[in-house]
Formats: C-alpha cells, structure tokens, sequence
C-alpha cells in the first residue's frame, strides 16, 4: 500500500463506498483514508442537481445493505435503505455521539457538495466486519417547511467496503 504524506512512517489503508439514490442513481463517491489512529473520509457528488442545497446528515449504519424500499432489521414499515439498521457504533462505545456520525455534507445551490473530515471514532476493521457498514446521506436540514420530516428521510446510501 501506499505510505501517507501526513504520517509517512504509517502504512494508509483505503476503504470507499459508492452513494445511490433509491433509483440507482449515482449520488456520491466516498473514501476512507486509515492512518496514525485516524480515518480521514472524503465525500463528493458525482453530479449536480440530484441534491437539495442545504446540510445533510451523513452517518455511518450498521449494517452494509443499502436497498430501497425495504423493513428495518427491528421490523416496521418498509422505507428507503432501512436494511442499513441504525447508527454504527464501534465496538466498546456505547456514548454520544455515535462513532458512526460525521460532519453534515453541505450541499450548494446548485447541488454539488464536497467535504473532507476527520475521526479516531472507528477503525478499518471494524468498519468491513461482520455485516459491514453503510455510508447514509439524509434529506437536507431546515428545508422546506411544510416537509419537517426531510432531514431524517435517506436519500443516499453506500455499502463500505474495501476499495478497488
């Protein structure tokens, strides 16, 4: 693997996830970056326009399944990307905020976004165990008034996994 430029003496592991809207549409490119105890994630749409403006929500789920119109694994009515469960949270944590929320994904005007953040909240390995894990992108905050319930609404999502 490549060495990193910030931690050179540190070995950079990559993960990535490719973000759909419930249609299949292609939304975002995702990667993680794992050096020195730190992942640094990168997210940027791969078109414009598909977006609301406005800060979304971007968490990592539990569960790596992102299908549209499918029943939360506790059961309930089907919705878009409930396969993906809820929150991740790295094992051992149990506090907030989950090791799963990042920095909200702010979307311009003209619906293109890019965002570069940082956590020690979760490492590689957990991230591809198990059932591995979802990168979730929610309905913009503080949109339109008469839809309160958009910020919570999914409307992207991507299943992390090692990248190609």
């Amino acid at each position: 693997p490549p060495r990193s430029t910030l931690f050179p003496y540190t070995t950079l592991f990559r993960s990535a996830a490719q973000l759909k809207a419930p249609d299949g549409r292609d939304v975002a490119t995702a990667t993680f970056d794992f050096s020195g105890g730190y992942v640094t994630v990168t997210v940027k749409t791969v078109a414009s326009g598909i977006l609301a403006p406005g800060f979304h929500g971007l968490h990592i789920h539990a569960i790596g399944k992102c299908e549209p119109n499918s029943v939360a694994p506790t059961g309930g009515p089907p919705g878009n990307f409930l396969s993906a469960g809820g929150h991740f949270q790295a094992p051992g944590h149990t506090g907030k905020p989950e090791s799963g929320d990042l920095t909200s994904l702010e979307v311009r005007s003209d619906g293109s976004a890019y965002l570069v953040t940082t956590t020690d909240a979760f490492n590689r390995e957990e991230l591809l165990a198990g059932n591995k894990t979802a990168l979730m992108l929610h309905g913009a905050e503080g949109g339109d008034m008469d839809m309160p319930g958009m910020a919570m609404e999914r409307v992207a999502c991507g299943v992390i996994g090692p990248a190609s």
